[in-house]
């Protein structure tokens, strides 16, 4: 039984019992699903707290239909939005498999689940090798630059060198 707020000053805030039920039965399931409370209070229960939150005027009802947008608590709107998150992400991911199946044409067998992790296995294997063989290619032109490098400067030093010797030669003459 609610002892507080007692029922009787409550009642001024609707205009019948039964509409200060409702009232405070969307308020409870609000915060049930997750809004955050507008008072502080020690009190466990939802109900209590929705009926002193309406007691405290931080919540009226209004009639008709409305659209409100509620405060969730920052938890529960992180595990919203990550659920959302991955929906789009399946989503995109179903459109993508089907927009694929459907570039592939109707004449191509579909591959079973086990025959489909063996194709993707396959291709990283082979997307593997292409990169063992890319980088093998490059070291290999790596090594080529560098030896034609190290004969440029072995012919530059023997020119030297020639150069050197004639001098002494030349100067020896003289």
């Amino acid at each position: 039984m609610l002892v507080e707020p007692k029922m009787e000053d409550l009642l001024p805030k609707a205009e019948n019992r039964y509409t200060l039920a409702i009232l405070v039965a969307k308020r409870t399931r609000q915060l049930v699903d997750g809004a955050k409370p507008l008072i502080d209070s020690d009190s466990p229960n939802l109900v209590t707290l929705a009926c002193e939150e309406l007691d405290a005027d931080r919540f009226k009802g209004i009639k008709g239909i409305h659209n409100v947008y509620i405060p969730l608590r920052p938890e529960i709107e992180a595990a919203r939005m990550a659920a959302r998150a991955a929906a789009e992400q399946a989503s995109l991911a179903e459109a993508i498999r089907e927009s694929v199946e459907t570039a592939a044409g109707e004449a191509r067998p579909t591959i079973a689940s086990p025959d489909a992790n063996l194709f993707v296995t396959e291709i990283n294997e082979n997307l593997a090798k292409g990169a063992e063989t890319a980088s093998a290619e490059a070291e290999q032109e790596k090594s080529a630059e560098t030896a034609e490098t190290e004969e440029k400067t072995e012919e530059k030093t023997e020119e030297k060198i020639e150069e050197k010797i004639e001098a002494e030669e030349s100067g020896e003459e003289a």
